[in-house]
């Protein structure tokens, strides 16, 4: 017998990223993940409102990737960890916000989901 765990699903892949990226940040303890495009466009996010335009749009302009492909900057006290990815021969940006071990746990656990999500013929 197969046990679903997922709570909420959509056969949208919008909302489908929403409530994904939505039940990483809280498993992770993380205060957001957001999807960005290169141009700074909001795709999807765990948080709502212009706070989510806002790190949507300064993501792909402070992302400077390391080794790993991963961009720290740390803005206060609150890191900010961002992570370009290729889907669909497009770029995108999913930025963590939070503690930074939980930062890079979280946008771990994120990046399959999202490309899952993406790579889902509609």
């Amino acid at each position: 017998m197969y046990l679903e765990r997922r709570r909420k699903r959509s056969n949208y892949a919008g909302l489908a990223l929403q409530y994904w990226l939505a039940a990483v940040a809280k498993r992770s303890q993380l205060f957001a993940l957001v999807l960005a495009d290169p141009c700074g466009l909001l795709v999807a996010s765990s948080l709502r409102g212009p706070e989510a335009e806002e790190l949507a749009a300064v993501a792909p302009l402070i992302a400077r990737p390391d080794e790993k492909g991963e961009s720290v900057q740390e803005r206060g006290e609150i890191p900010i960890v961002i992570q370009k990815l290729e889907v669909e021969q497009s770029s995108l940006f999913l930025c963590a916000v939070g503690e930074r071990g939980s930062s890079r746990a979280g946008l771990r656990s994120a990046v399959a989901g999202v490309r899952r999500i993406l790579a889902t013929p509609a």
